[in-house]
């Protein structure tokens, strides 16, 4: 199901949206629903066979007089966090779909100045949180560094991070692949790393339209 179908298919707008699946942290997700819930939780990466820590979700959504989504992202990430070895694997990342805004438009202008940085870009250097060869998911705020963006520029989107990203969580690394190192609270499409095809897609997705990532 493509993602915009999926919005179009939702009738009113939702207090929350939790997602157990793997990879759908992207900005490009929240940004897509953002008119159809207030607050969205999601991983970045993969989720684990167990997903969300269901012994104690229904507490947090169903036996309190208001739902409390964050408690099911702190849930999850901490079964996870005091494990070991490989089951040492999470990111998780709750966001307010209502202050997307002001992310997109530090990003509009951080694209539009470092084009060049952005086609230029080494993957390998970016922070990613894919496995098997999957690379359509990088960190946001890893992405613009790489691309050139001033300190300024950078402090700037961290402040709209900040207001829109209300609880994020990472284990160190995931599934002994790949270290975390930067955890911005969300994903990105990297079109350096992409395909002719992926791009023209892209350009149908509210984000693109709203920041010109991909020309």
């Amino acid at each position: 199901m493509e993602l915009s179908d999926f919005a179009e298919a939702i009738p009113m707008k939702l207090d929350y949206i939790l997602f157990d699946a793997c990879l759908m942290g992207g900005i490009e997700v929240a940004y897509e629903l953002r008119g159809k819930c207030r607050t969205l939780g999601f991983s970045q990466a993969e989720v684990l066979a167990e997903g969300f820590d269901y012994k104690t979700l229904t507490q947090h959504l169903l036996l309190k007089e208001t739902a409390d989504p964050m408690g099911v992202c702190k849930d999850y990430f901490s079964q996870y966090d005091i494990q070991s070895g490989i089951y040492r694997s999470a990111t998780i990342s709750m966001v307010d779909c209502d202050k997307l805004e002001p992310v997109a438009e530090v990003c509009r202008e951080i694209f539009s100045a470092h084009r060049a940085g952005l086609e230029t870009i080494t993957p390998s250097n970016v922070q990613r949180f894919y496995r098997s060869g999957k690379h359509w998911f990088y960190d946001l705020e890893s992405i613009v560094r790489e691309a050139g963006a001033t300190e300024e520029e950078i402090t700037r989107l961290q402040n709209a991070l900040d207001e829109c990203v209300l609880y994020k969580g990472h284990t160190p690394e995931f599934m002994s692949e790949f270290r975390i190192d930067i955890f911005s609270g969300f994903s990105m499409y990297l079109p350096v790393h992409g395909s002719p095809e992926l791009n023209k897609f892209y350009k149908t997705l509210k984000w693109n339209q709203a920041t010109g990532l991909v020309e």
